[in-house]
This record gives C-alpha cells, sequence and structure tokens, in this order.
C-alpha cells in the first residue's frame, strides 16, 4: 500500500488532492492510504504515529519557509520519500533540488500533471530497496525490510527482530501489518514473519535462515506455505 501525504492549509485544496489521488490509484489498480495535515508542525507532530509516508504533497504557498523546512528534515531520515511541491508558479530550481522535490505542481492543479508526477514518484519509489518508517525512539526511523526478520507482540508495545539486533515501539501488530504490506506474513496473533528468511516450516512451527523458531498459529500453515510460493 502507498501512503501519500497532503500538508496543505485550504481544506478545498486538499478535498481535491486526496479525490485525484485516490483516482490515480484506482485507474492503475493500486492500493493507496491518504493522510491530511493543515500544517507542518501538525504534521511533524503526528510522524510517532504515522511515520513520513512514500509521497509527500507540500504546499509551499501557505509557508514557504515552513514546508521547505518541513521537506529538508524529512529528507535528513528518509531519503526515499517523493516529494512534489504545489505553488502558484515554478520557482527557482534549488528550492525543490534542496530536498529531493521531483519539481513544482503548479495551480490551478490539473489532473493530468498530477497523475504524471504520481507515476514518476511510484516508478522512483519501485526503483529504490524497499524499506519502512517506523517510529523507534519518537522519530520517524527508515528500516530496510530486507533486515527485518520478524516481529513480535509484547503488550502494548511490538518487538522488531533484525539481523543486526532488535528494536521496541510503540504500534499495533494490526498497524505494523499494513506498513509491512507484501513479503510478510502474520504466521500467528503475536508474530509476523518476513518470508524472505524462512529456512523451514512445520504445520507448528517456522524456522528462520538464523536459526530462531517462532510458533505457526493452528491454521495458518496452508496460507503461510501458498504466500512463500508466490514470493519465489
Amino acid at each position: 500500500m502507498l501512503s501519500v501525504i497532503i500538508c496543505a492549509k485550504e481544506p478545498a485544496q486538499t478535498t481535491l488532492l486526496a479525490k485525484l489521488i485516490q483516482l490515480w490509484a484506482d485507474q492503475r489498480a493500486l492500493s493507496v492510504q491518504v493522510l491530511s495535515y493543515p500544517n507542518a508542525e501538525n504534521f511533524l507532530s503526528s510522524c510517532a504515529e504515522h511515520p513520513f509516508g512514500d509521497i509527500l504533497l507540500l504546499d509551499i504557498r501557505l509557508a514557504r519557509t515552513n514546508n521547505i523546512e518541513l521537506a529538508r528534515k524529512i529528507r535528513e531520515n528518509n531519503r526515499q520519500v517523493q516529494i512534489i511541491l504545489c505553488a502558484d508558479r515554478p520557482g527557482p530550481t534549488d528550492a525543490g533540488d534542496g530536498v529531493g522535490a521531483l519539481y513544482y505542481l503548479i495551480r490551478p492543479i490539473q489532473d493530468i500533471k498530477l497523475f504524471q508526477l504520481l507515476d514518476r514518484a511510484a516508478l522512483n519509489l519501485h526503483r529504490t530497496p524497499k524499506a519502512v518508517l517506523l517510529p523507534l525512539n519518537g522519530r520517524p526511523v527508515r528500516i530496510p525490510t530486507a533486515d527485518i526478520l520478524y516481529a513480535e507482540a509484547c503488550s502494548h508495545n511490538v518487538r522488531l527482530h533484525l539481523s543486526h539486533g532488535e528494536e521496541s515501539m510503540r504500534m499495533r501488530m494490526s498497524d505494523l501489518e499494513e506498513l509491512l504490506d507484501g513479503g510478510f506474513y502474520r504466521c500467528h496473533r503475536s508474530y509476523i514473519v518476513s518470508l524472505e528468511h524462512i529456512g523451514q516450516l512445520s504445520r507448528t512451527a517456522v524456522l528462520l535462515d538464523n536459526g530462531q523458531q517462532i510458533p505457526l498459529a493452528r491454521g495458518a500453515y496452508d496460507g503461510l506455505k501458498q504466500a512463500i510460493t508466490q514470493a519465489q
């Protein structure tokens, strides 16, 4: 699932962008989640709960300095996110290039132009190594999905078992499952496993390629086996 975030003050513009983004996704048979924030401050304050998305549309007419700084701050933590700047007219190229923006989306917004930018953003995301942004230690951190072995529910937290250690974060397993999307499987109420790191499979357990073993829920064997086959 693609996560698209709109940062714009005017409700009418936010509504229009959200409708066009959904139309773009429907035409391409893509699953998309659209979140919106009225300003940079609200967006940043929510990042612990909703980490930076895949694509950001930032309105620089509202408060250009704030949103440009927001884009730069995002780039410090996530080099993969695709940034589109919404403006009344083309601006200096370094305003976009300095934050890694695709380029300007000029108002009045045209669906064809927006769709072209979204197509380019989706293509760029496909070309980069897949990663997920997770709230670790109160800030979003980019974790390559290839480094994730499995996730384990621990009370109100999730413990992430990585190839180089462990991390804990406050998140529901269902939310993490949605973020991870393909390449992972909910093999148990308390476990999500990486298909890439499965070594062997039995009716009751999953043996990882590093020798660790995690439980397999009753009735989950056939579904996991099919997921492994489809991933190959």
